[in-house]
């Protein structure tokens, strides 16, 4: 029998072959969207989750109540306390990642991103050692274990780098590598191509002051712990959480702890997308995925009913209800597979384009068992609602009873539009303030001319003396610079932890004051290279050693109403007094998700070699180039250095909302094109459906117009209860969203009306065709027919 019911099924598609390409392609786009999403959400929740027990492993961090901050770097002192006090903690590492400039073998220079630990970074994280000491593969200080990969870059072979030298260009120190471990996964929060086994380490674990004290506040090293099996959390983490008030008479902080998998999107300051957001997505991809089932199920149900004179000829010539509910079910079920292949096929062929417009390494494999999976699901959600819609089916067919089949079913129908609509109203909105927030941040004033700014990243700081000359010549031989700025002031995210301080008294502090500045080492070329304007007195000159230039923002916070002579102590490598020489307009450095920080500009003679350059304009790409043919010649090291406009950075800034942008733009046309079909599909049927009752109108005197106007008036109130719906839900998500940018544009109310008023063109364009065709019927025609 499956071969005839097989048959009938192609039969029936091609009879109704609208409802059924709106059926089968919706649910086709529909598990096109979703299953990547669901796949990007495990894949960023897996990070550091290929460790061996890695549900015992944990991050420790502290948190500052007065301040409100987060550090996620511990003392080495303190893990050798935890380590001696709390059972729990007897394994233990910590590490600190750097980017090492070395030679080794036959290659002159290398960028290795290493970790800087001791042997104890084995016990927490096993690594798979391929060649070396597999049982301690850092047995001693200054021993170093590479990644198979750039093994085989420096020493040509696994087995060849074992007992090699790798020489520190940097901290002019030798290592012997002792061991080769296979490459760490992508998704992982700690990506290195050698680990060292470093006496900084050791040093920081003993750090004390002249007087022999602990110095605990000396922070820069990541910790993490794996706790023994079966140990109950709880009670370890309320005694972290009171240690440093037991242990360390410090009320103001407490230390925490995370579990390995939460770390990415907890304490990752550069993680390109936020989980809510990417959770958000993938429930907007669920919601995609029932629209489309949901009209799945509507139209092909209503293909089902239209067939009830054949399943009433077949009951007659003796067909059971089991019969005809197991032919039913075996035709939805073909057409389901076909759905299936149809979404593998799609699935496989977007798999590079989604992986290289995320950044993803995607396995396909995965992803196809993850197809199969919500395939399995839609293929059990379609059989269980359609058994109980056949079952009843079959009864009508078997004693003639369908008027509440067919008013249950068009009351499905139409809250399957409303719905459909509903969604297609969320995703358009949601898009279109996406896109309002990025044209008010591309066009929003930064406080300084980027145009024609150039920015000299990845300078090693230790080289930056040996190399100045040699790079100031560089820099001069090229004529369309204008003028060169060398700080640390970097554009990112957020602020740099190492770059903010508290340790600072101004005229007029109240002791009960503790305000977090961000501190800039600068020169005096800064303000003439970026093209800031001074509020009121004067950027550095030559020699200001001992001056302060305060941005607004920190003037304001300071309450300084004449700042200008002022003094303000600043506690960096030692506690100082400088003198206010100026205050500099505020302008924006970080995230638009941040407000403008108080800033603290210091001079300095050796700000760790970050170079800005102000270019003549239009000349930006020439000058780019010219710096990459010329810059590895003034030093090695220079082969990392990668030049880029300041216009580049700030757009960086912006990259996970313009490709959740991007995202929502696809996933709104998609359920648009869903929508429309599916009223277009249910507007075929209706008006297949009524066509007898447009008959009857027009012979009792109804014109064109009238029949037009009854179906619009239909269409139109199905589309005001979805706005009725759906706006305030738009709203209120976008109005919530919107609240993360301490800059952000605002609601206006004609998006709204606009894209309500934009629905219901679409919706009445949609089904303009099929109402003006039945109401351009000939009656005698229709009656006859019927």
């Amino acid at each position: 029998m499956s071969i005839p019911f097989f048959k009938i099924a192609l039969r029936n598609i091609r009879k109704n072959f609208v409802q059924s390409f709106v059926g089968i392609w919706g649910l086709v786009f529909g598990l096109l969207c979703f299953v990547p999403a669901l796949y990007w959400l495990r894949y960023e929740v897996s990070y550091d989750c290929f460790y061996p027990d890695s549900d015992r492993i944990y991050r420790i961090y502290s948190y500052d109540k007065q301040s409100g901050k987060t550090n996620d770097l511990v003392s080495g002192i303190l893990n050798r306390e935890l380590h001696d006090r709390l059972p729990a903690m007897q394994h233990t590492t910590v590490f600190f990642v750097e980017t090492n400039h070395c030679s080794a073998g036959n290659v002159p220079y290398v960028s290795l991103r290493t970790v800087f630990t001791d042997s104890t970074f084995f016990s927490v994280f096993p690594q798979t050692v391929l060649a070396g000491n597999s049982v301690q593969p850092l047995p001693v200080a200054n021993n170093m274990a590479l990644t198979e990969s750039m093994a085989v870059r420096l020493f040509g072979s696994v087995q060849a780098a074992i007992g090699q030298g790798v020489k520190s260009q940097d901290l002019d120190e030798s290592y012997t590598v002792t061991a080769v471990v296979k490459d760490p996964p992508v998704n992982t929060n700690v990506p290195f191509d050698a680990l060292l086994f470093h006496s900084q380490v050791e040093m920081q674990k003993n750090f004390v002051d002249e007087s022999g004290q602990a110095i605990w506040a000396f922070a820069m090293l990541q910790m993490y712990v794996k706790l023994p099996p079966h140990m109950v959390v709880k009670p370890l983490l309320s005694e972290l959480r009171e240690y440093p008030s037991v242990h360390l008479a410090n009320e103001n902080v407490e230390l925490c702890m995370l579990p390995i998998g939460d770390v990415r999107y907890m304490l990752n300051r550069d993680t390109p997308f936020t989980l809510n957001f990417i959770h958000l997505f993938v429930i907007s991809g669920l919601l995609l995925l029932g629209c489309a089932l949901f009209n799945f199920l509507s139209l092909h149900t209503g293909m089902f009913r239209q067939r009830i004179r054949e399943f009433r000829l077949r009951a007659v010539n003796g067909a059971t209800r089991s019969e005809l509910i197991r032919q039913m079910l075996a035709e939805q079920t073909y057409v389901l597979l076909v759905v299936l292949l149809l979404a593998a096929f799609l699935v496989i062929t977007v798999c590079p384009i989604f992986s290289r417009f995320l950044g993803l390494k995607v396995e396909l494999g995965y992803l196809i068992r993850l197809l199969a999976i919500c395939g399995a699901g839609v293929l059990g959600v379609v059989w269980i609602a359609g058994f109980f819609f056949f079952d009843r089916l079959s009864r009508s067919a078997l004693f003639f009873r369908s008027k509440a089949i067919v008013s249950g079913h068009l009351a499905l129908q139409s809250w399957g539009v409303i719905l459909q609509l509903v969604v297609s109203i969320v995703f358009i909105i949601v898009t279109s303030v996406v896109l309002l927030q990025m044209r008010f941040i591309g066009h929003k004033d930064l406080g300084f001319d980027r145009e024609g700014l150039i920015y000299l990243s990845g300078i090693s700081p230790f080289r930056i003396g040996e190399t100045r000359m040699a790079l100031k010549d560089c820099l001069d031989a090229i004529p369309q610079i204008e003028n060169v700025s060398e700080t640390d002031l970097v554009v990112q995210h957020n602020l740099d932890p190492f770059k903010i301080t508290a340790d600072v008294v101004w005229p007029g502090k109240q002791p009960s004051e503790k305000k977090m500045f961000n501190f800039v080492m600068t020169d005096p070329g800064f303000a003439e290279t970026f093209q800031i304007g001074m509020k009121e007195g004067r950027w550095f000159e030559e020699g200001d050693q001992g001056k302060i230039i305060l941005n607004e923002e920190a003037a304001r916070v300071m309450g300084l109403d004449e700042p200008i002579s002022s003094v303000v102590r600043l506690t960096l490598n030692e506690t100082k007094d400088y003198s206010v020489v100026g205050v500099v307009r505020d302008f924006h450095t970080l995230s638009f998700r941040n407000r403008i920080q108080p800033m603290l500009f210091v001079l300095s003679d050796n700000p760790a070699g970050s170079l800005y350059m102000r270019v003549t304009p239009g000349m930006e790409q020439e000058v780019i180039r010219q710096l990459n043919q010329r810059l590895s010649a003034v030093d090695a090291s220079f082969w990392d250095v990668h030049p880029l406009e300041v216009s580049e950075l700030y757009d960086r800034l912006n990259d996970s909302e313009q490709t959740g942008l991007k995202l929502l733009f696809v996933l709104s046309v998609v359920c648009l094109l869903i929508s429309v079909f599916g009223v277009y599909a249910v507007a075929t049927a209706t008006m297949k459906r009524r066509r007898k009752e447009i008959a009857i109108r027009k012979v009792v005197g109804a014109d064109t117009g009238d029949i037009i106007y009854l179906f619009f008036r239909h269409y139109i109130l199905q589309v005001v209860v979805a706005g009725i719906i759906g706006i305030p839900i738009a709203y209120a998500i976008m109005n919530s969203w919107l609240q993360g940018y301490a800059y952000r544009t605002d609601l206006p109310g004609w998006l709204f009306v606009g894209i309500f008023a934009g629905i219901v063109v679409v919706v009445l364009l949609t089904v303009w065709g099929q109402i003006k065709r039945a109401a351009d019927s000939n009656p005698a025609e229709v009656v006859k027919c019927e």
